[in-house]
C-alpha cells in the first residue's frame, strides 16, 4: 500500500512540473516599414498585473538606435485586459542584427531581444474603392500579400487629415458603415499588411514584425440613398 501511496505522491510532483509557465509580461518584436520611404515597425504586447496609467519600452540596436516607445491606458487597453499597441515611423530605418526591448513592470525590468533582418520586407497593397462610396458606407479591398497575416485598414479623411473608421482584419477586403462624411471632402483608404495576426486580441507576437503600407487614390462621396 505505502508503494502505491509513493507512487501516486511521485505522479503528482511530475504533474506539477508540468504546469505551463507563467505567461511573459512584455511581448515585442520589430521589423522592417515599407512605405513612401523606408521605416521600422514594431508589435508591443504587455501583462503587467498592475495596469499603470502610462508605461514606457526602450529599444537599443545596433550602430547605437535608440528609442523610447510610450503606451497609454486610454488607447492601449484591450477587452481582454492586456496592454498592445501596433506602430511604424518612416523616420528611423533598420540594420541587421539584434534589437532589445526593455521596460520597467511590477517593479521588474523586462526584456525582449529580437534578430532583425533588414532585408526581409512586405510588398504595399494595391488598394481600390467599391463602385459609389457614400457618405454612410466606404467599401475598399486589395490584393493578396505574400507574408502578410493580418491588415491594419484605416479610413482617412484627407481634407482634415483626420482618421474617420478603422478596423483590423484578415481579409482583403474591409467595409466602412453607419458613417457620417461630408460629400465636399477629399478621402482615402490606407491599408497596412503586417506579418503578425493584428487582428488577434491579444495580436500574435511570433519573430520579426514588418508592414507595409497602400494607399488608394483620393475620393469624393456621393448623399446616401
Amino acid at each position: 500500500m505505502k508503494h502505491y501511496l509513493f507512487a501516486a505522491i511521485a505522479m503528482l510532483g511530475l504533474l506539477g512540473g508540468c504546469s505551463s509557465p507563467p505567461q511573459a509580461k512584455l511581448q515585442a518584436s520589430i521589423g522592417t516599414y515599407n512605405a513612401t520611404t523606408a521605416g521600422r515597425s514594431y508589435v508591443l504586447v504587455l501583462r503587467p498585473q498592475q495596469q499603470p496609467n502610462s508605461i514606457t519600452v526602450n529599444v537599443s540596436g545596433p550602430g547605437g538606435y535608440s528609442e523610447s516607445i510610450t503606451l497609454q491606458s486610454a488607447s492601449s487597453r484591450t477587452p481582454s485586459g492586456v496592454w498592445w499597441q501596433v506602430g511604424w515611423d518612416a523616420g528611423p530605418s533598420l540594420s541587421s542584427g539584434t534589437y532589445t526591448f526593455s521596460a520597467l513592470i511590477d517593479g521588474q525590468t523586462e526584456q525582449v531581444s529580437v534578430e532583425v533582418d533588414a532585408s526581409s520586407t512586405l510588398t504595399q497593397p494595391t488598394v481600390s474603392i467599391g463602385n459609389n462610396p457614400t457618405t454612410r458606407s466606404v467599401t475598399a479591398s486589395w490584393n493578396q500579400i505574400p507574408g502578410a497575416r493580418a491588415f491594419l485598414v484605416r479610413l482617412v479623411n484627407r481634407t482634415t487629415g483626420s482618421v474617420v473608421a478603422s478596423a483590423r482584419v484578415t481579409a482583403f477586403t474591409a467595409t466602412f458603415g453607419s458613417l457620417n462624411l461630408n460629400t465636399s471632402d477629399q478621402y482615402a483608404v490606407e491599408v497596412y499588411a503586417a506579418s503578425s495576426n493584428i487582428a488577434n486580441d491579444p495580436p500574435i507576437v511570433a519573430g520579426q514584425f514588418n508592414m507595409s503600407l497602400g494607399e488608394s487614390a483620393s475620393f469624393t462621396v456621393s448623399p446616401a440613398p
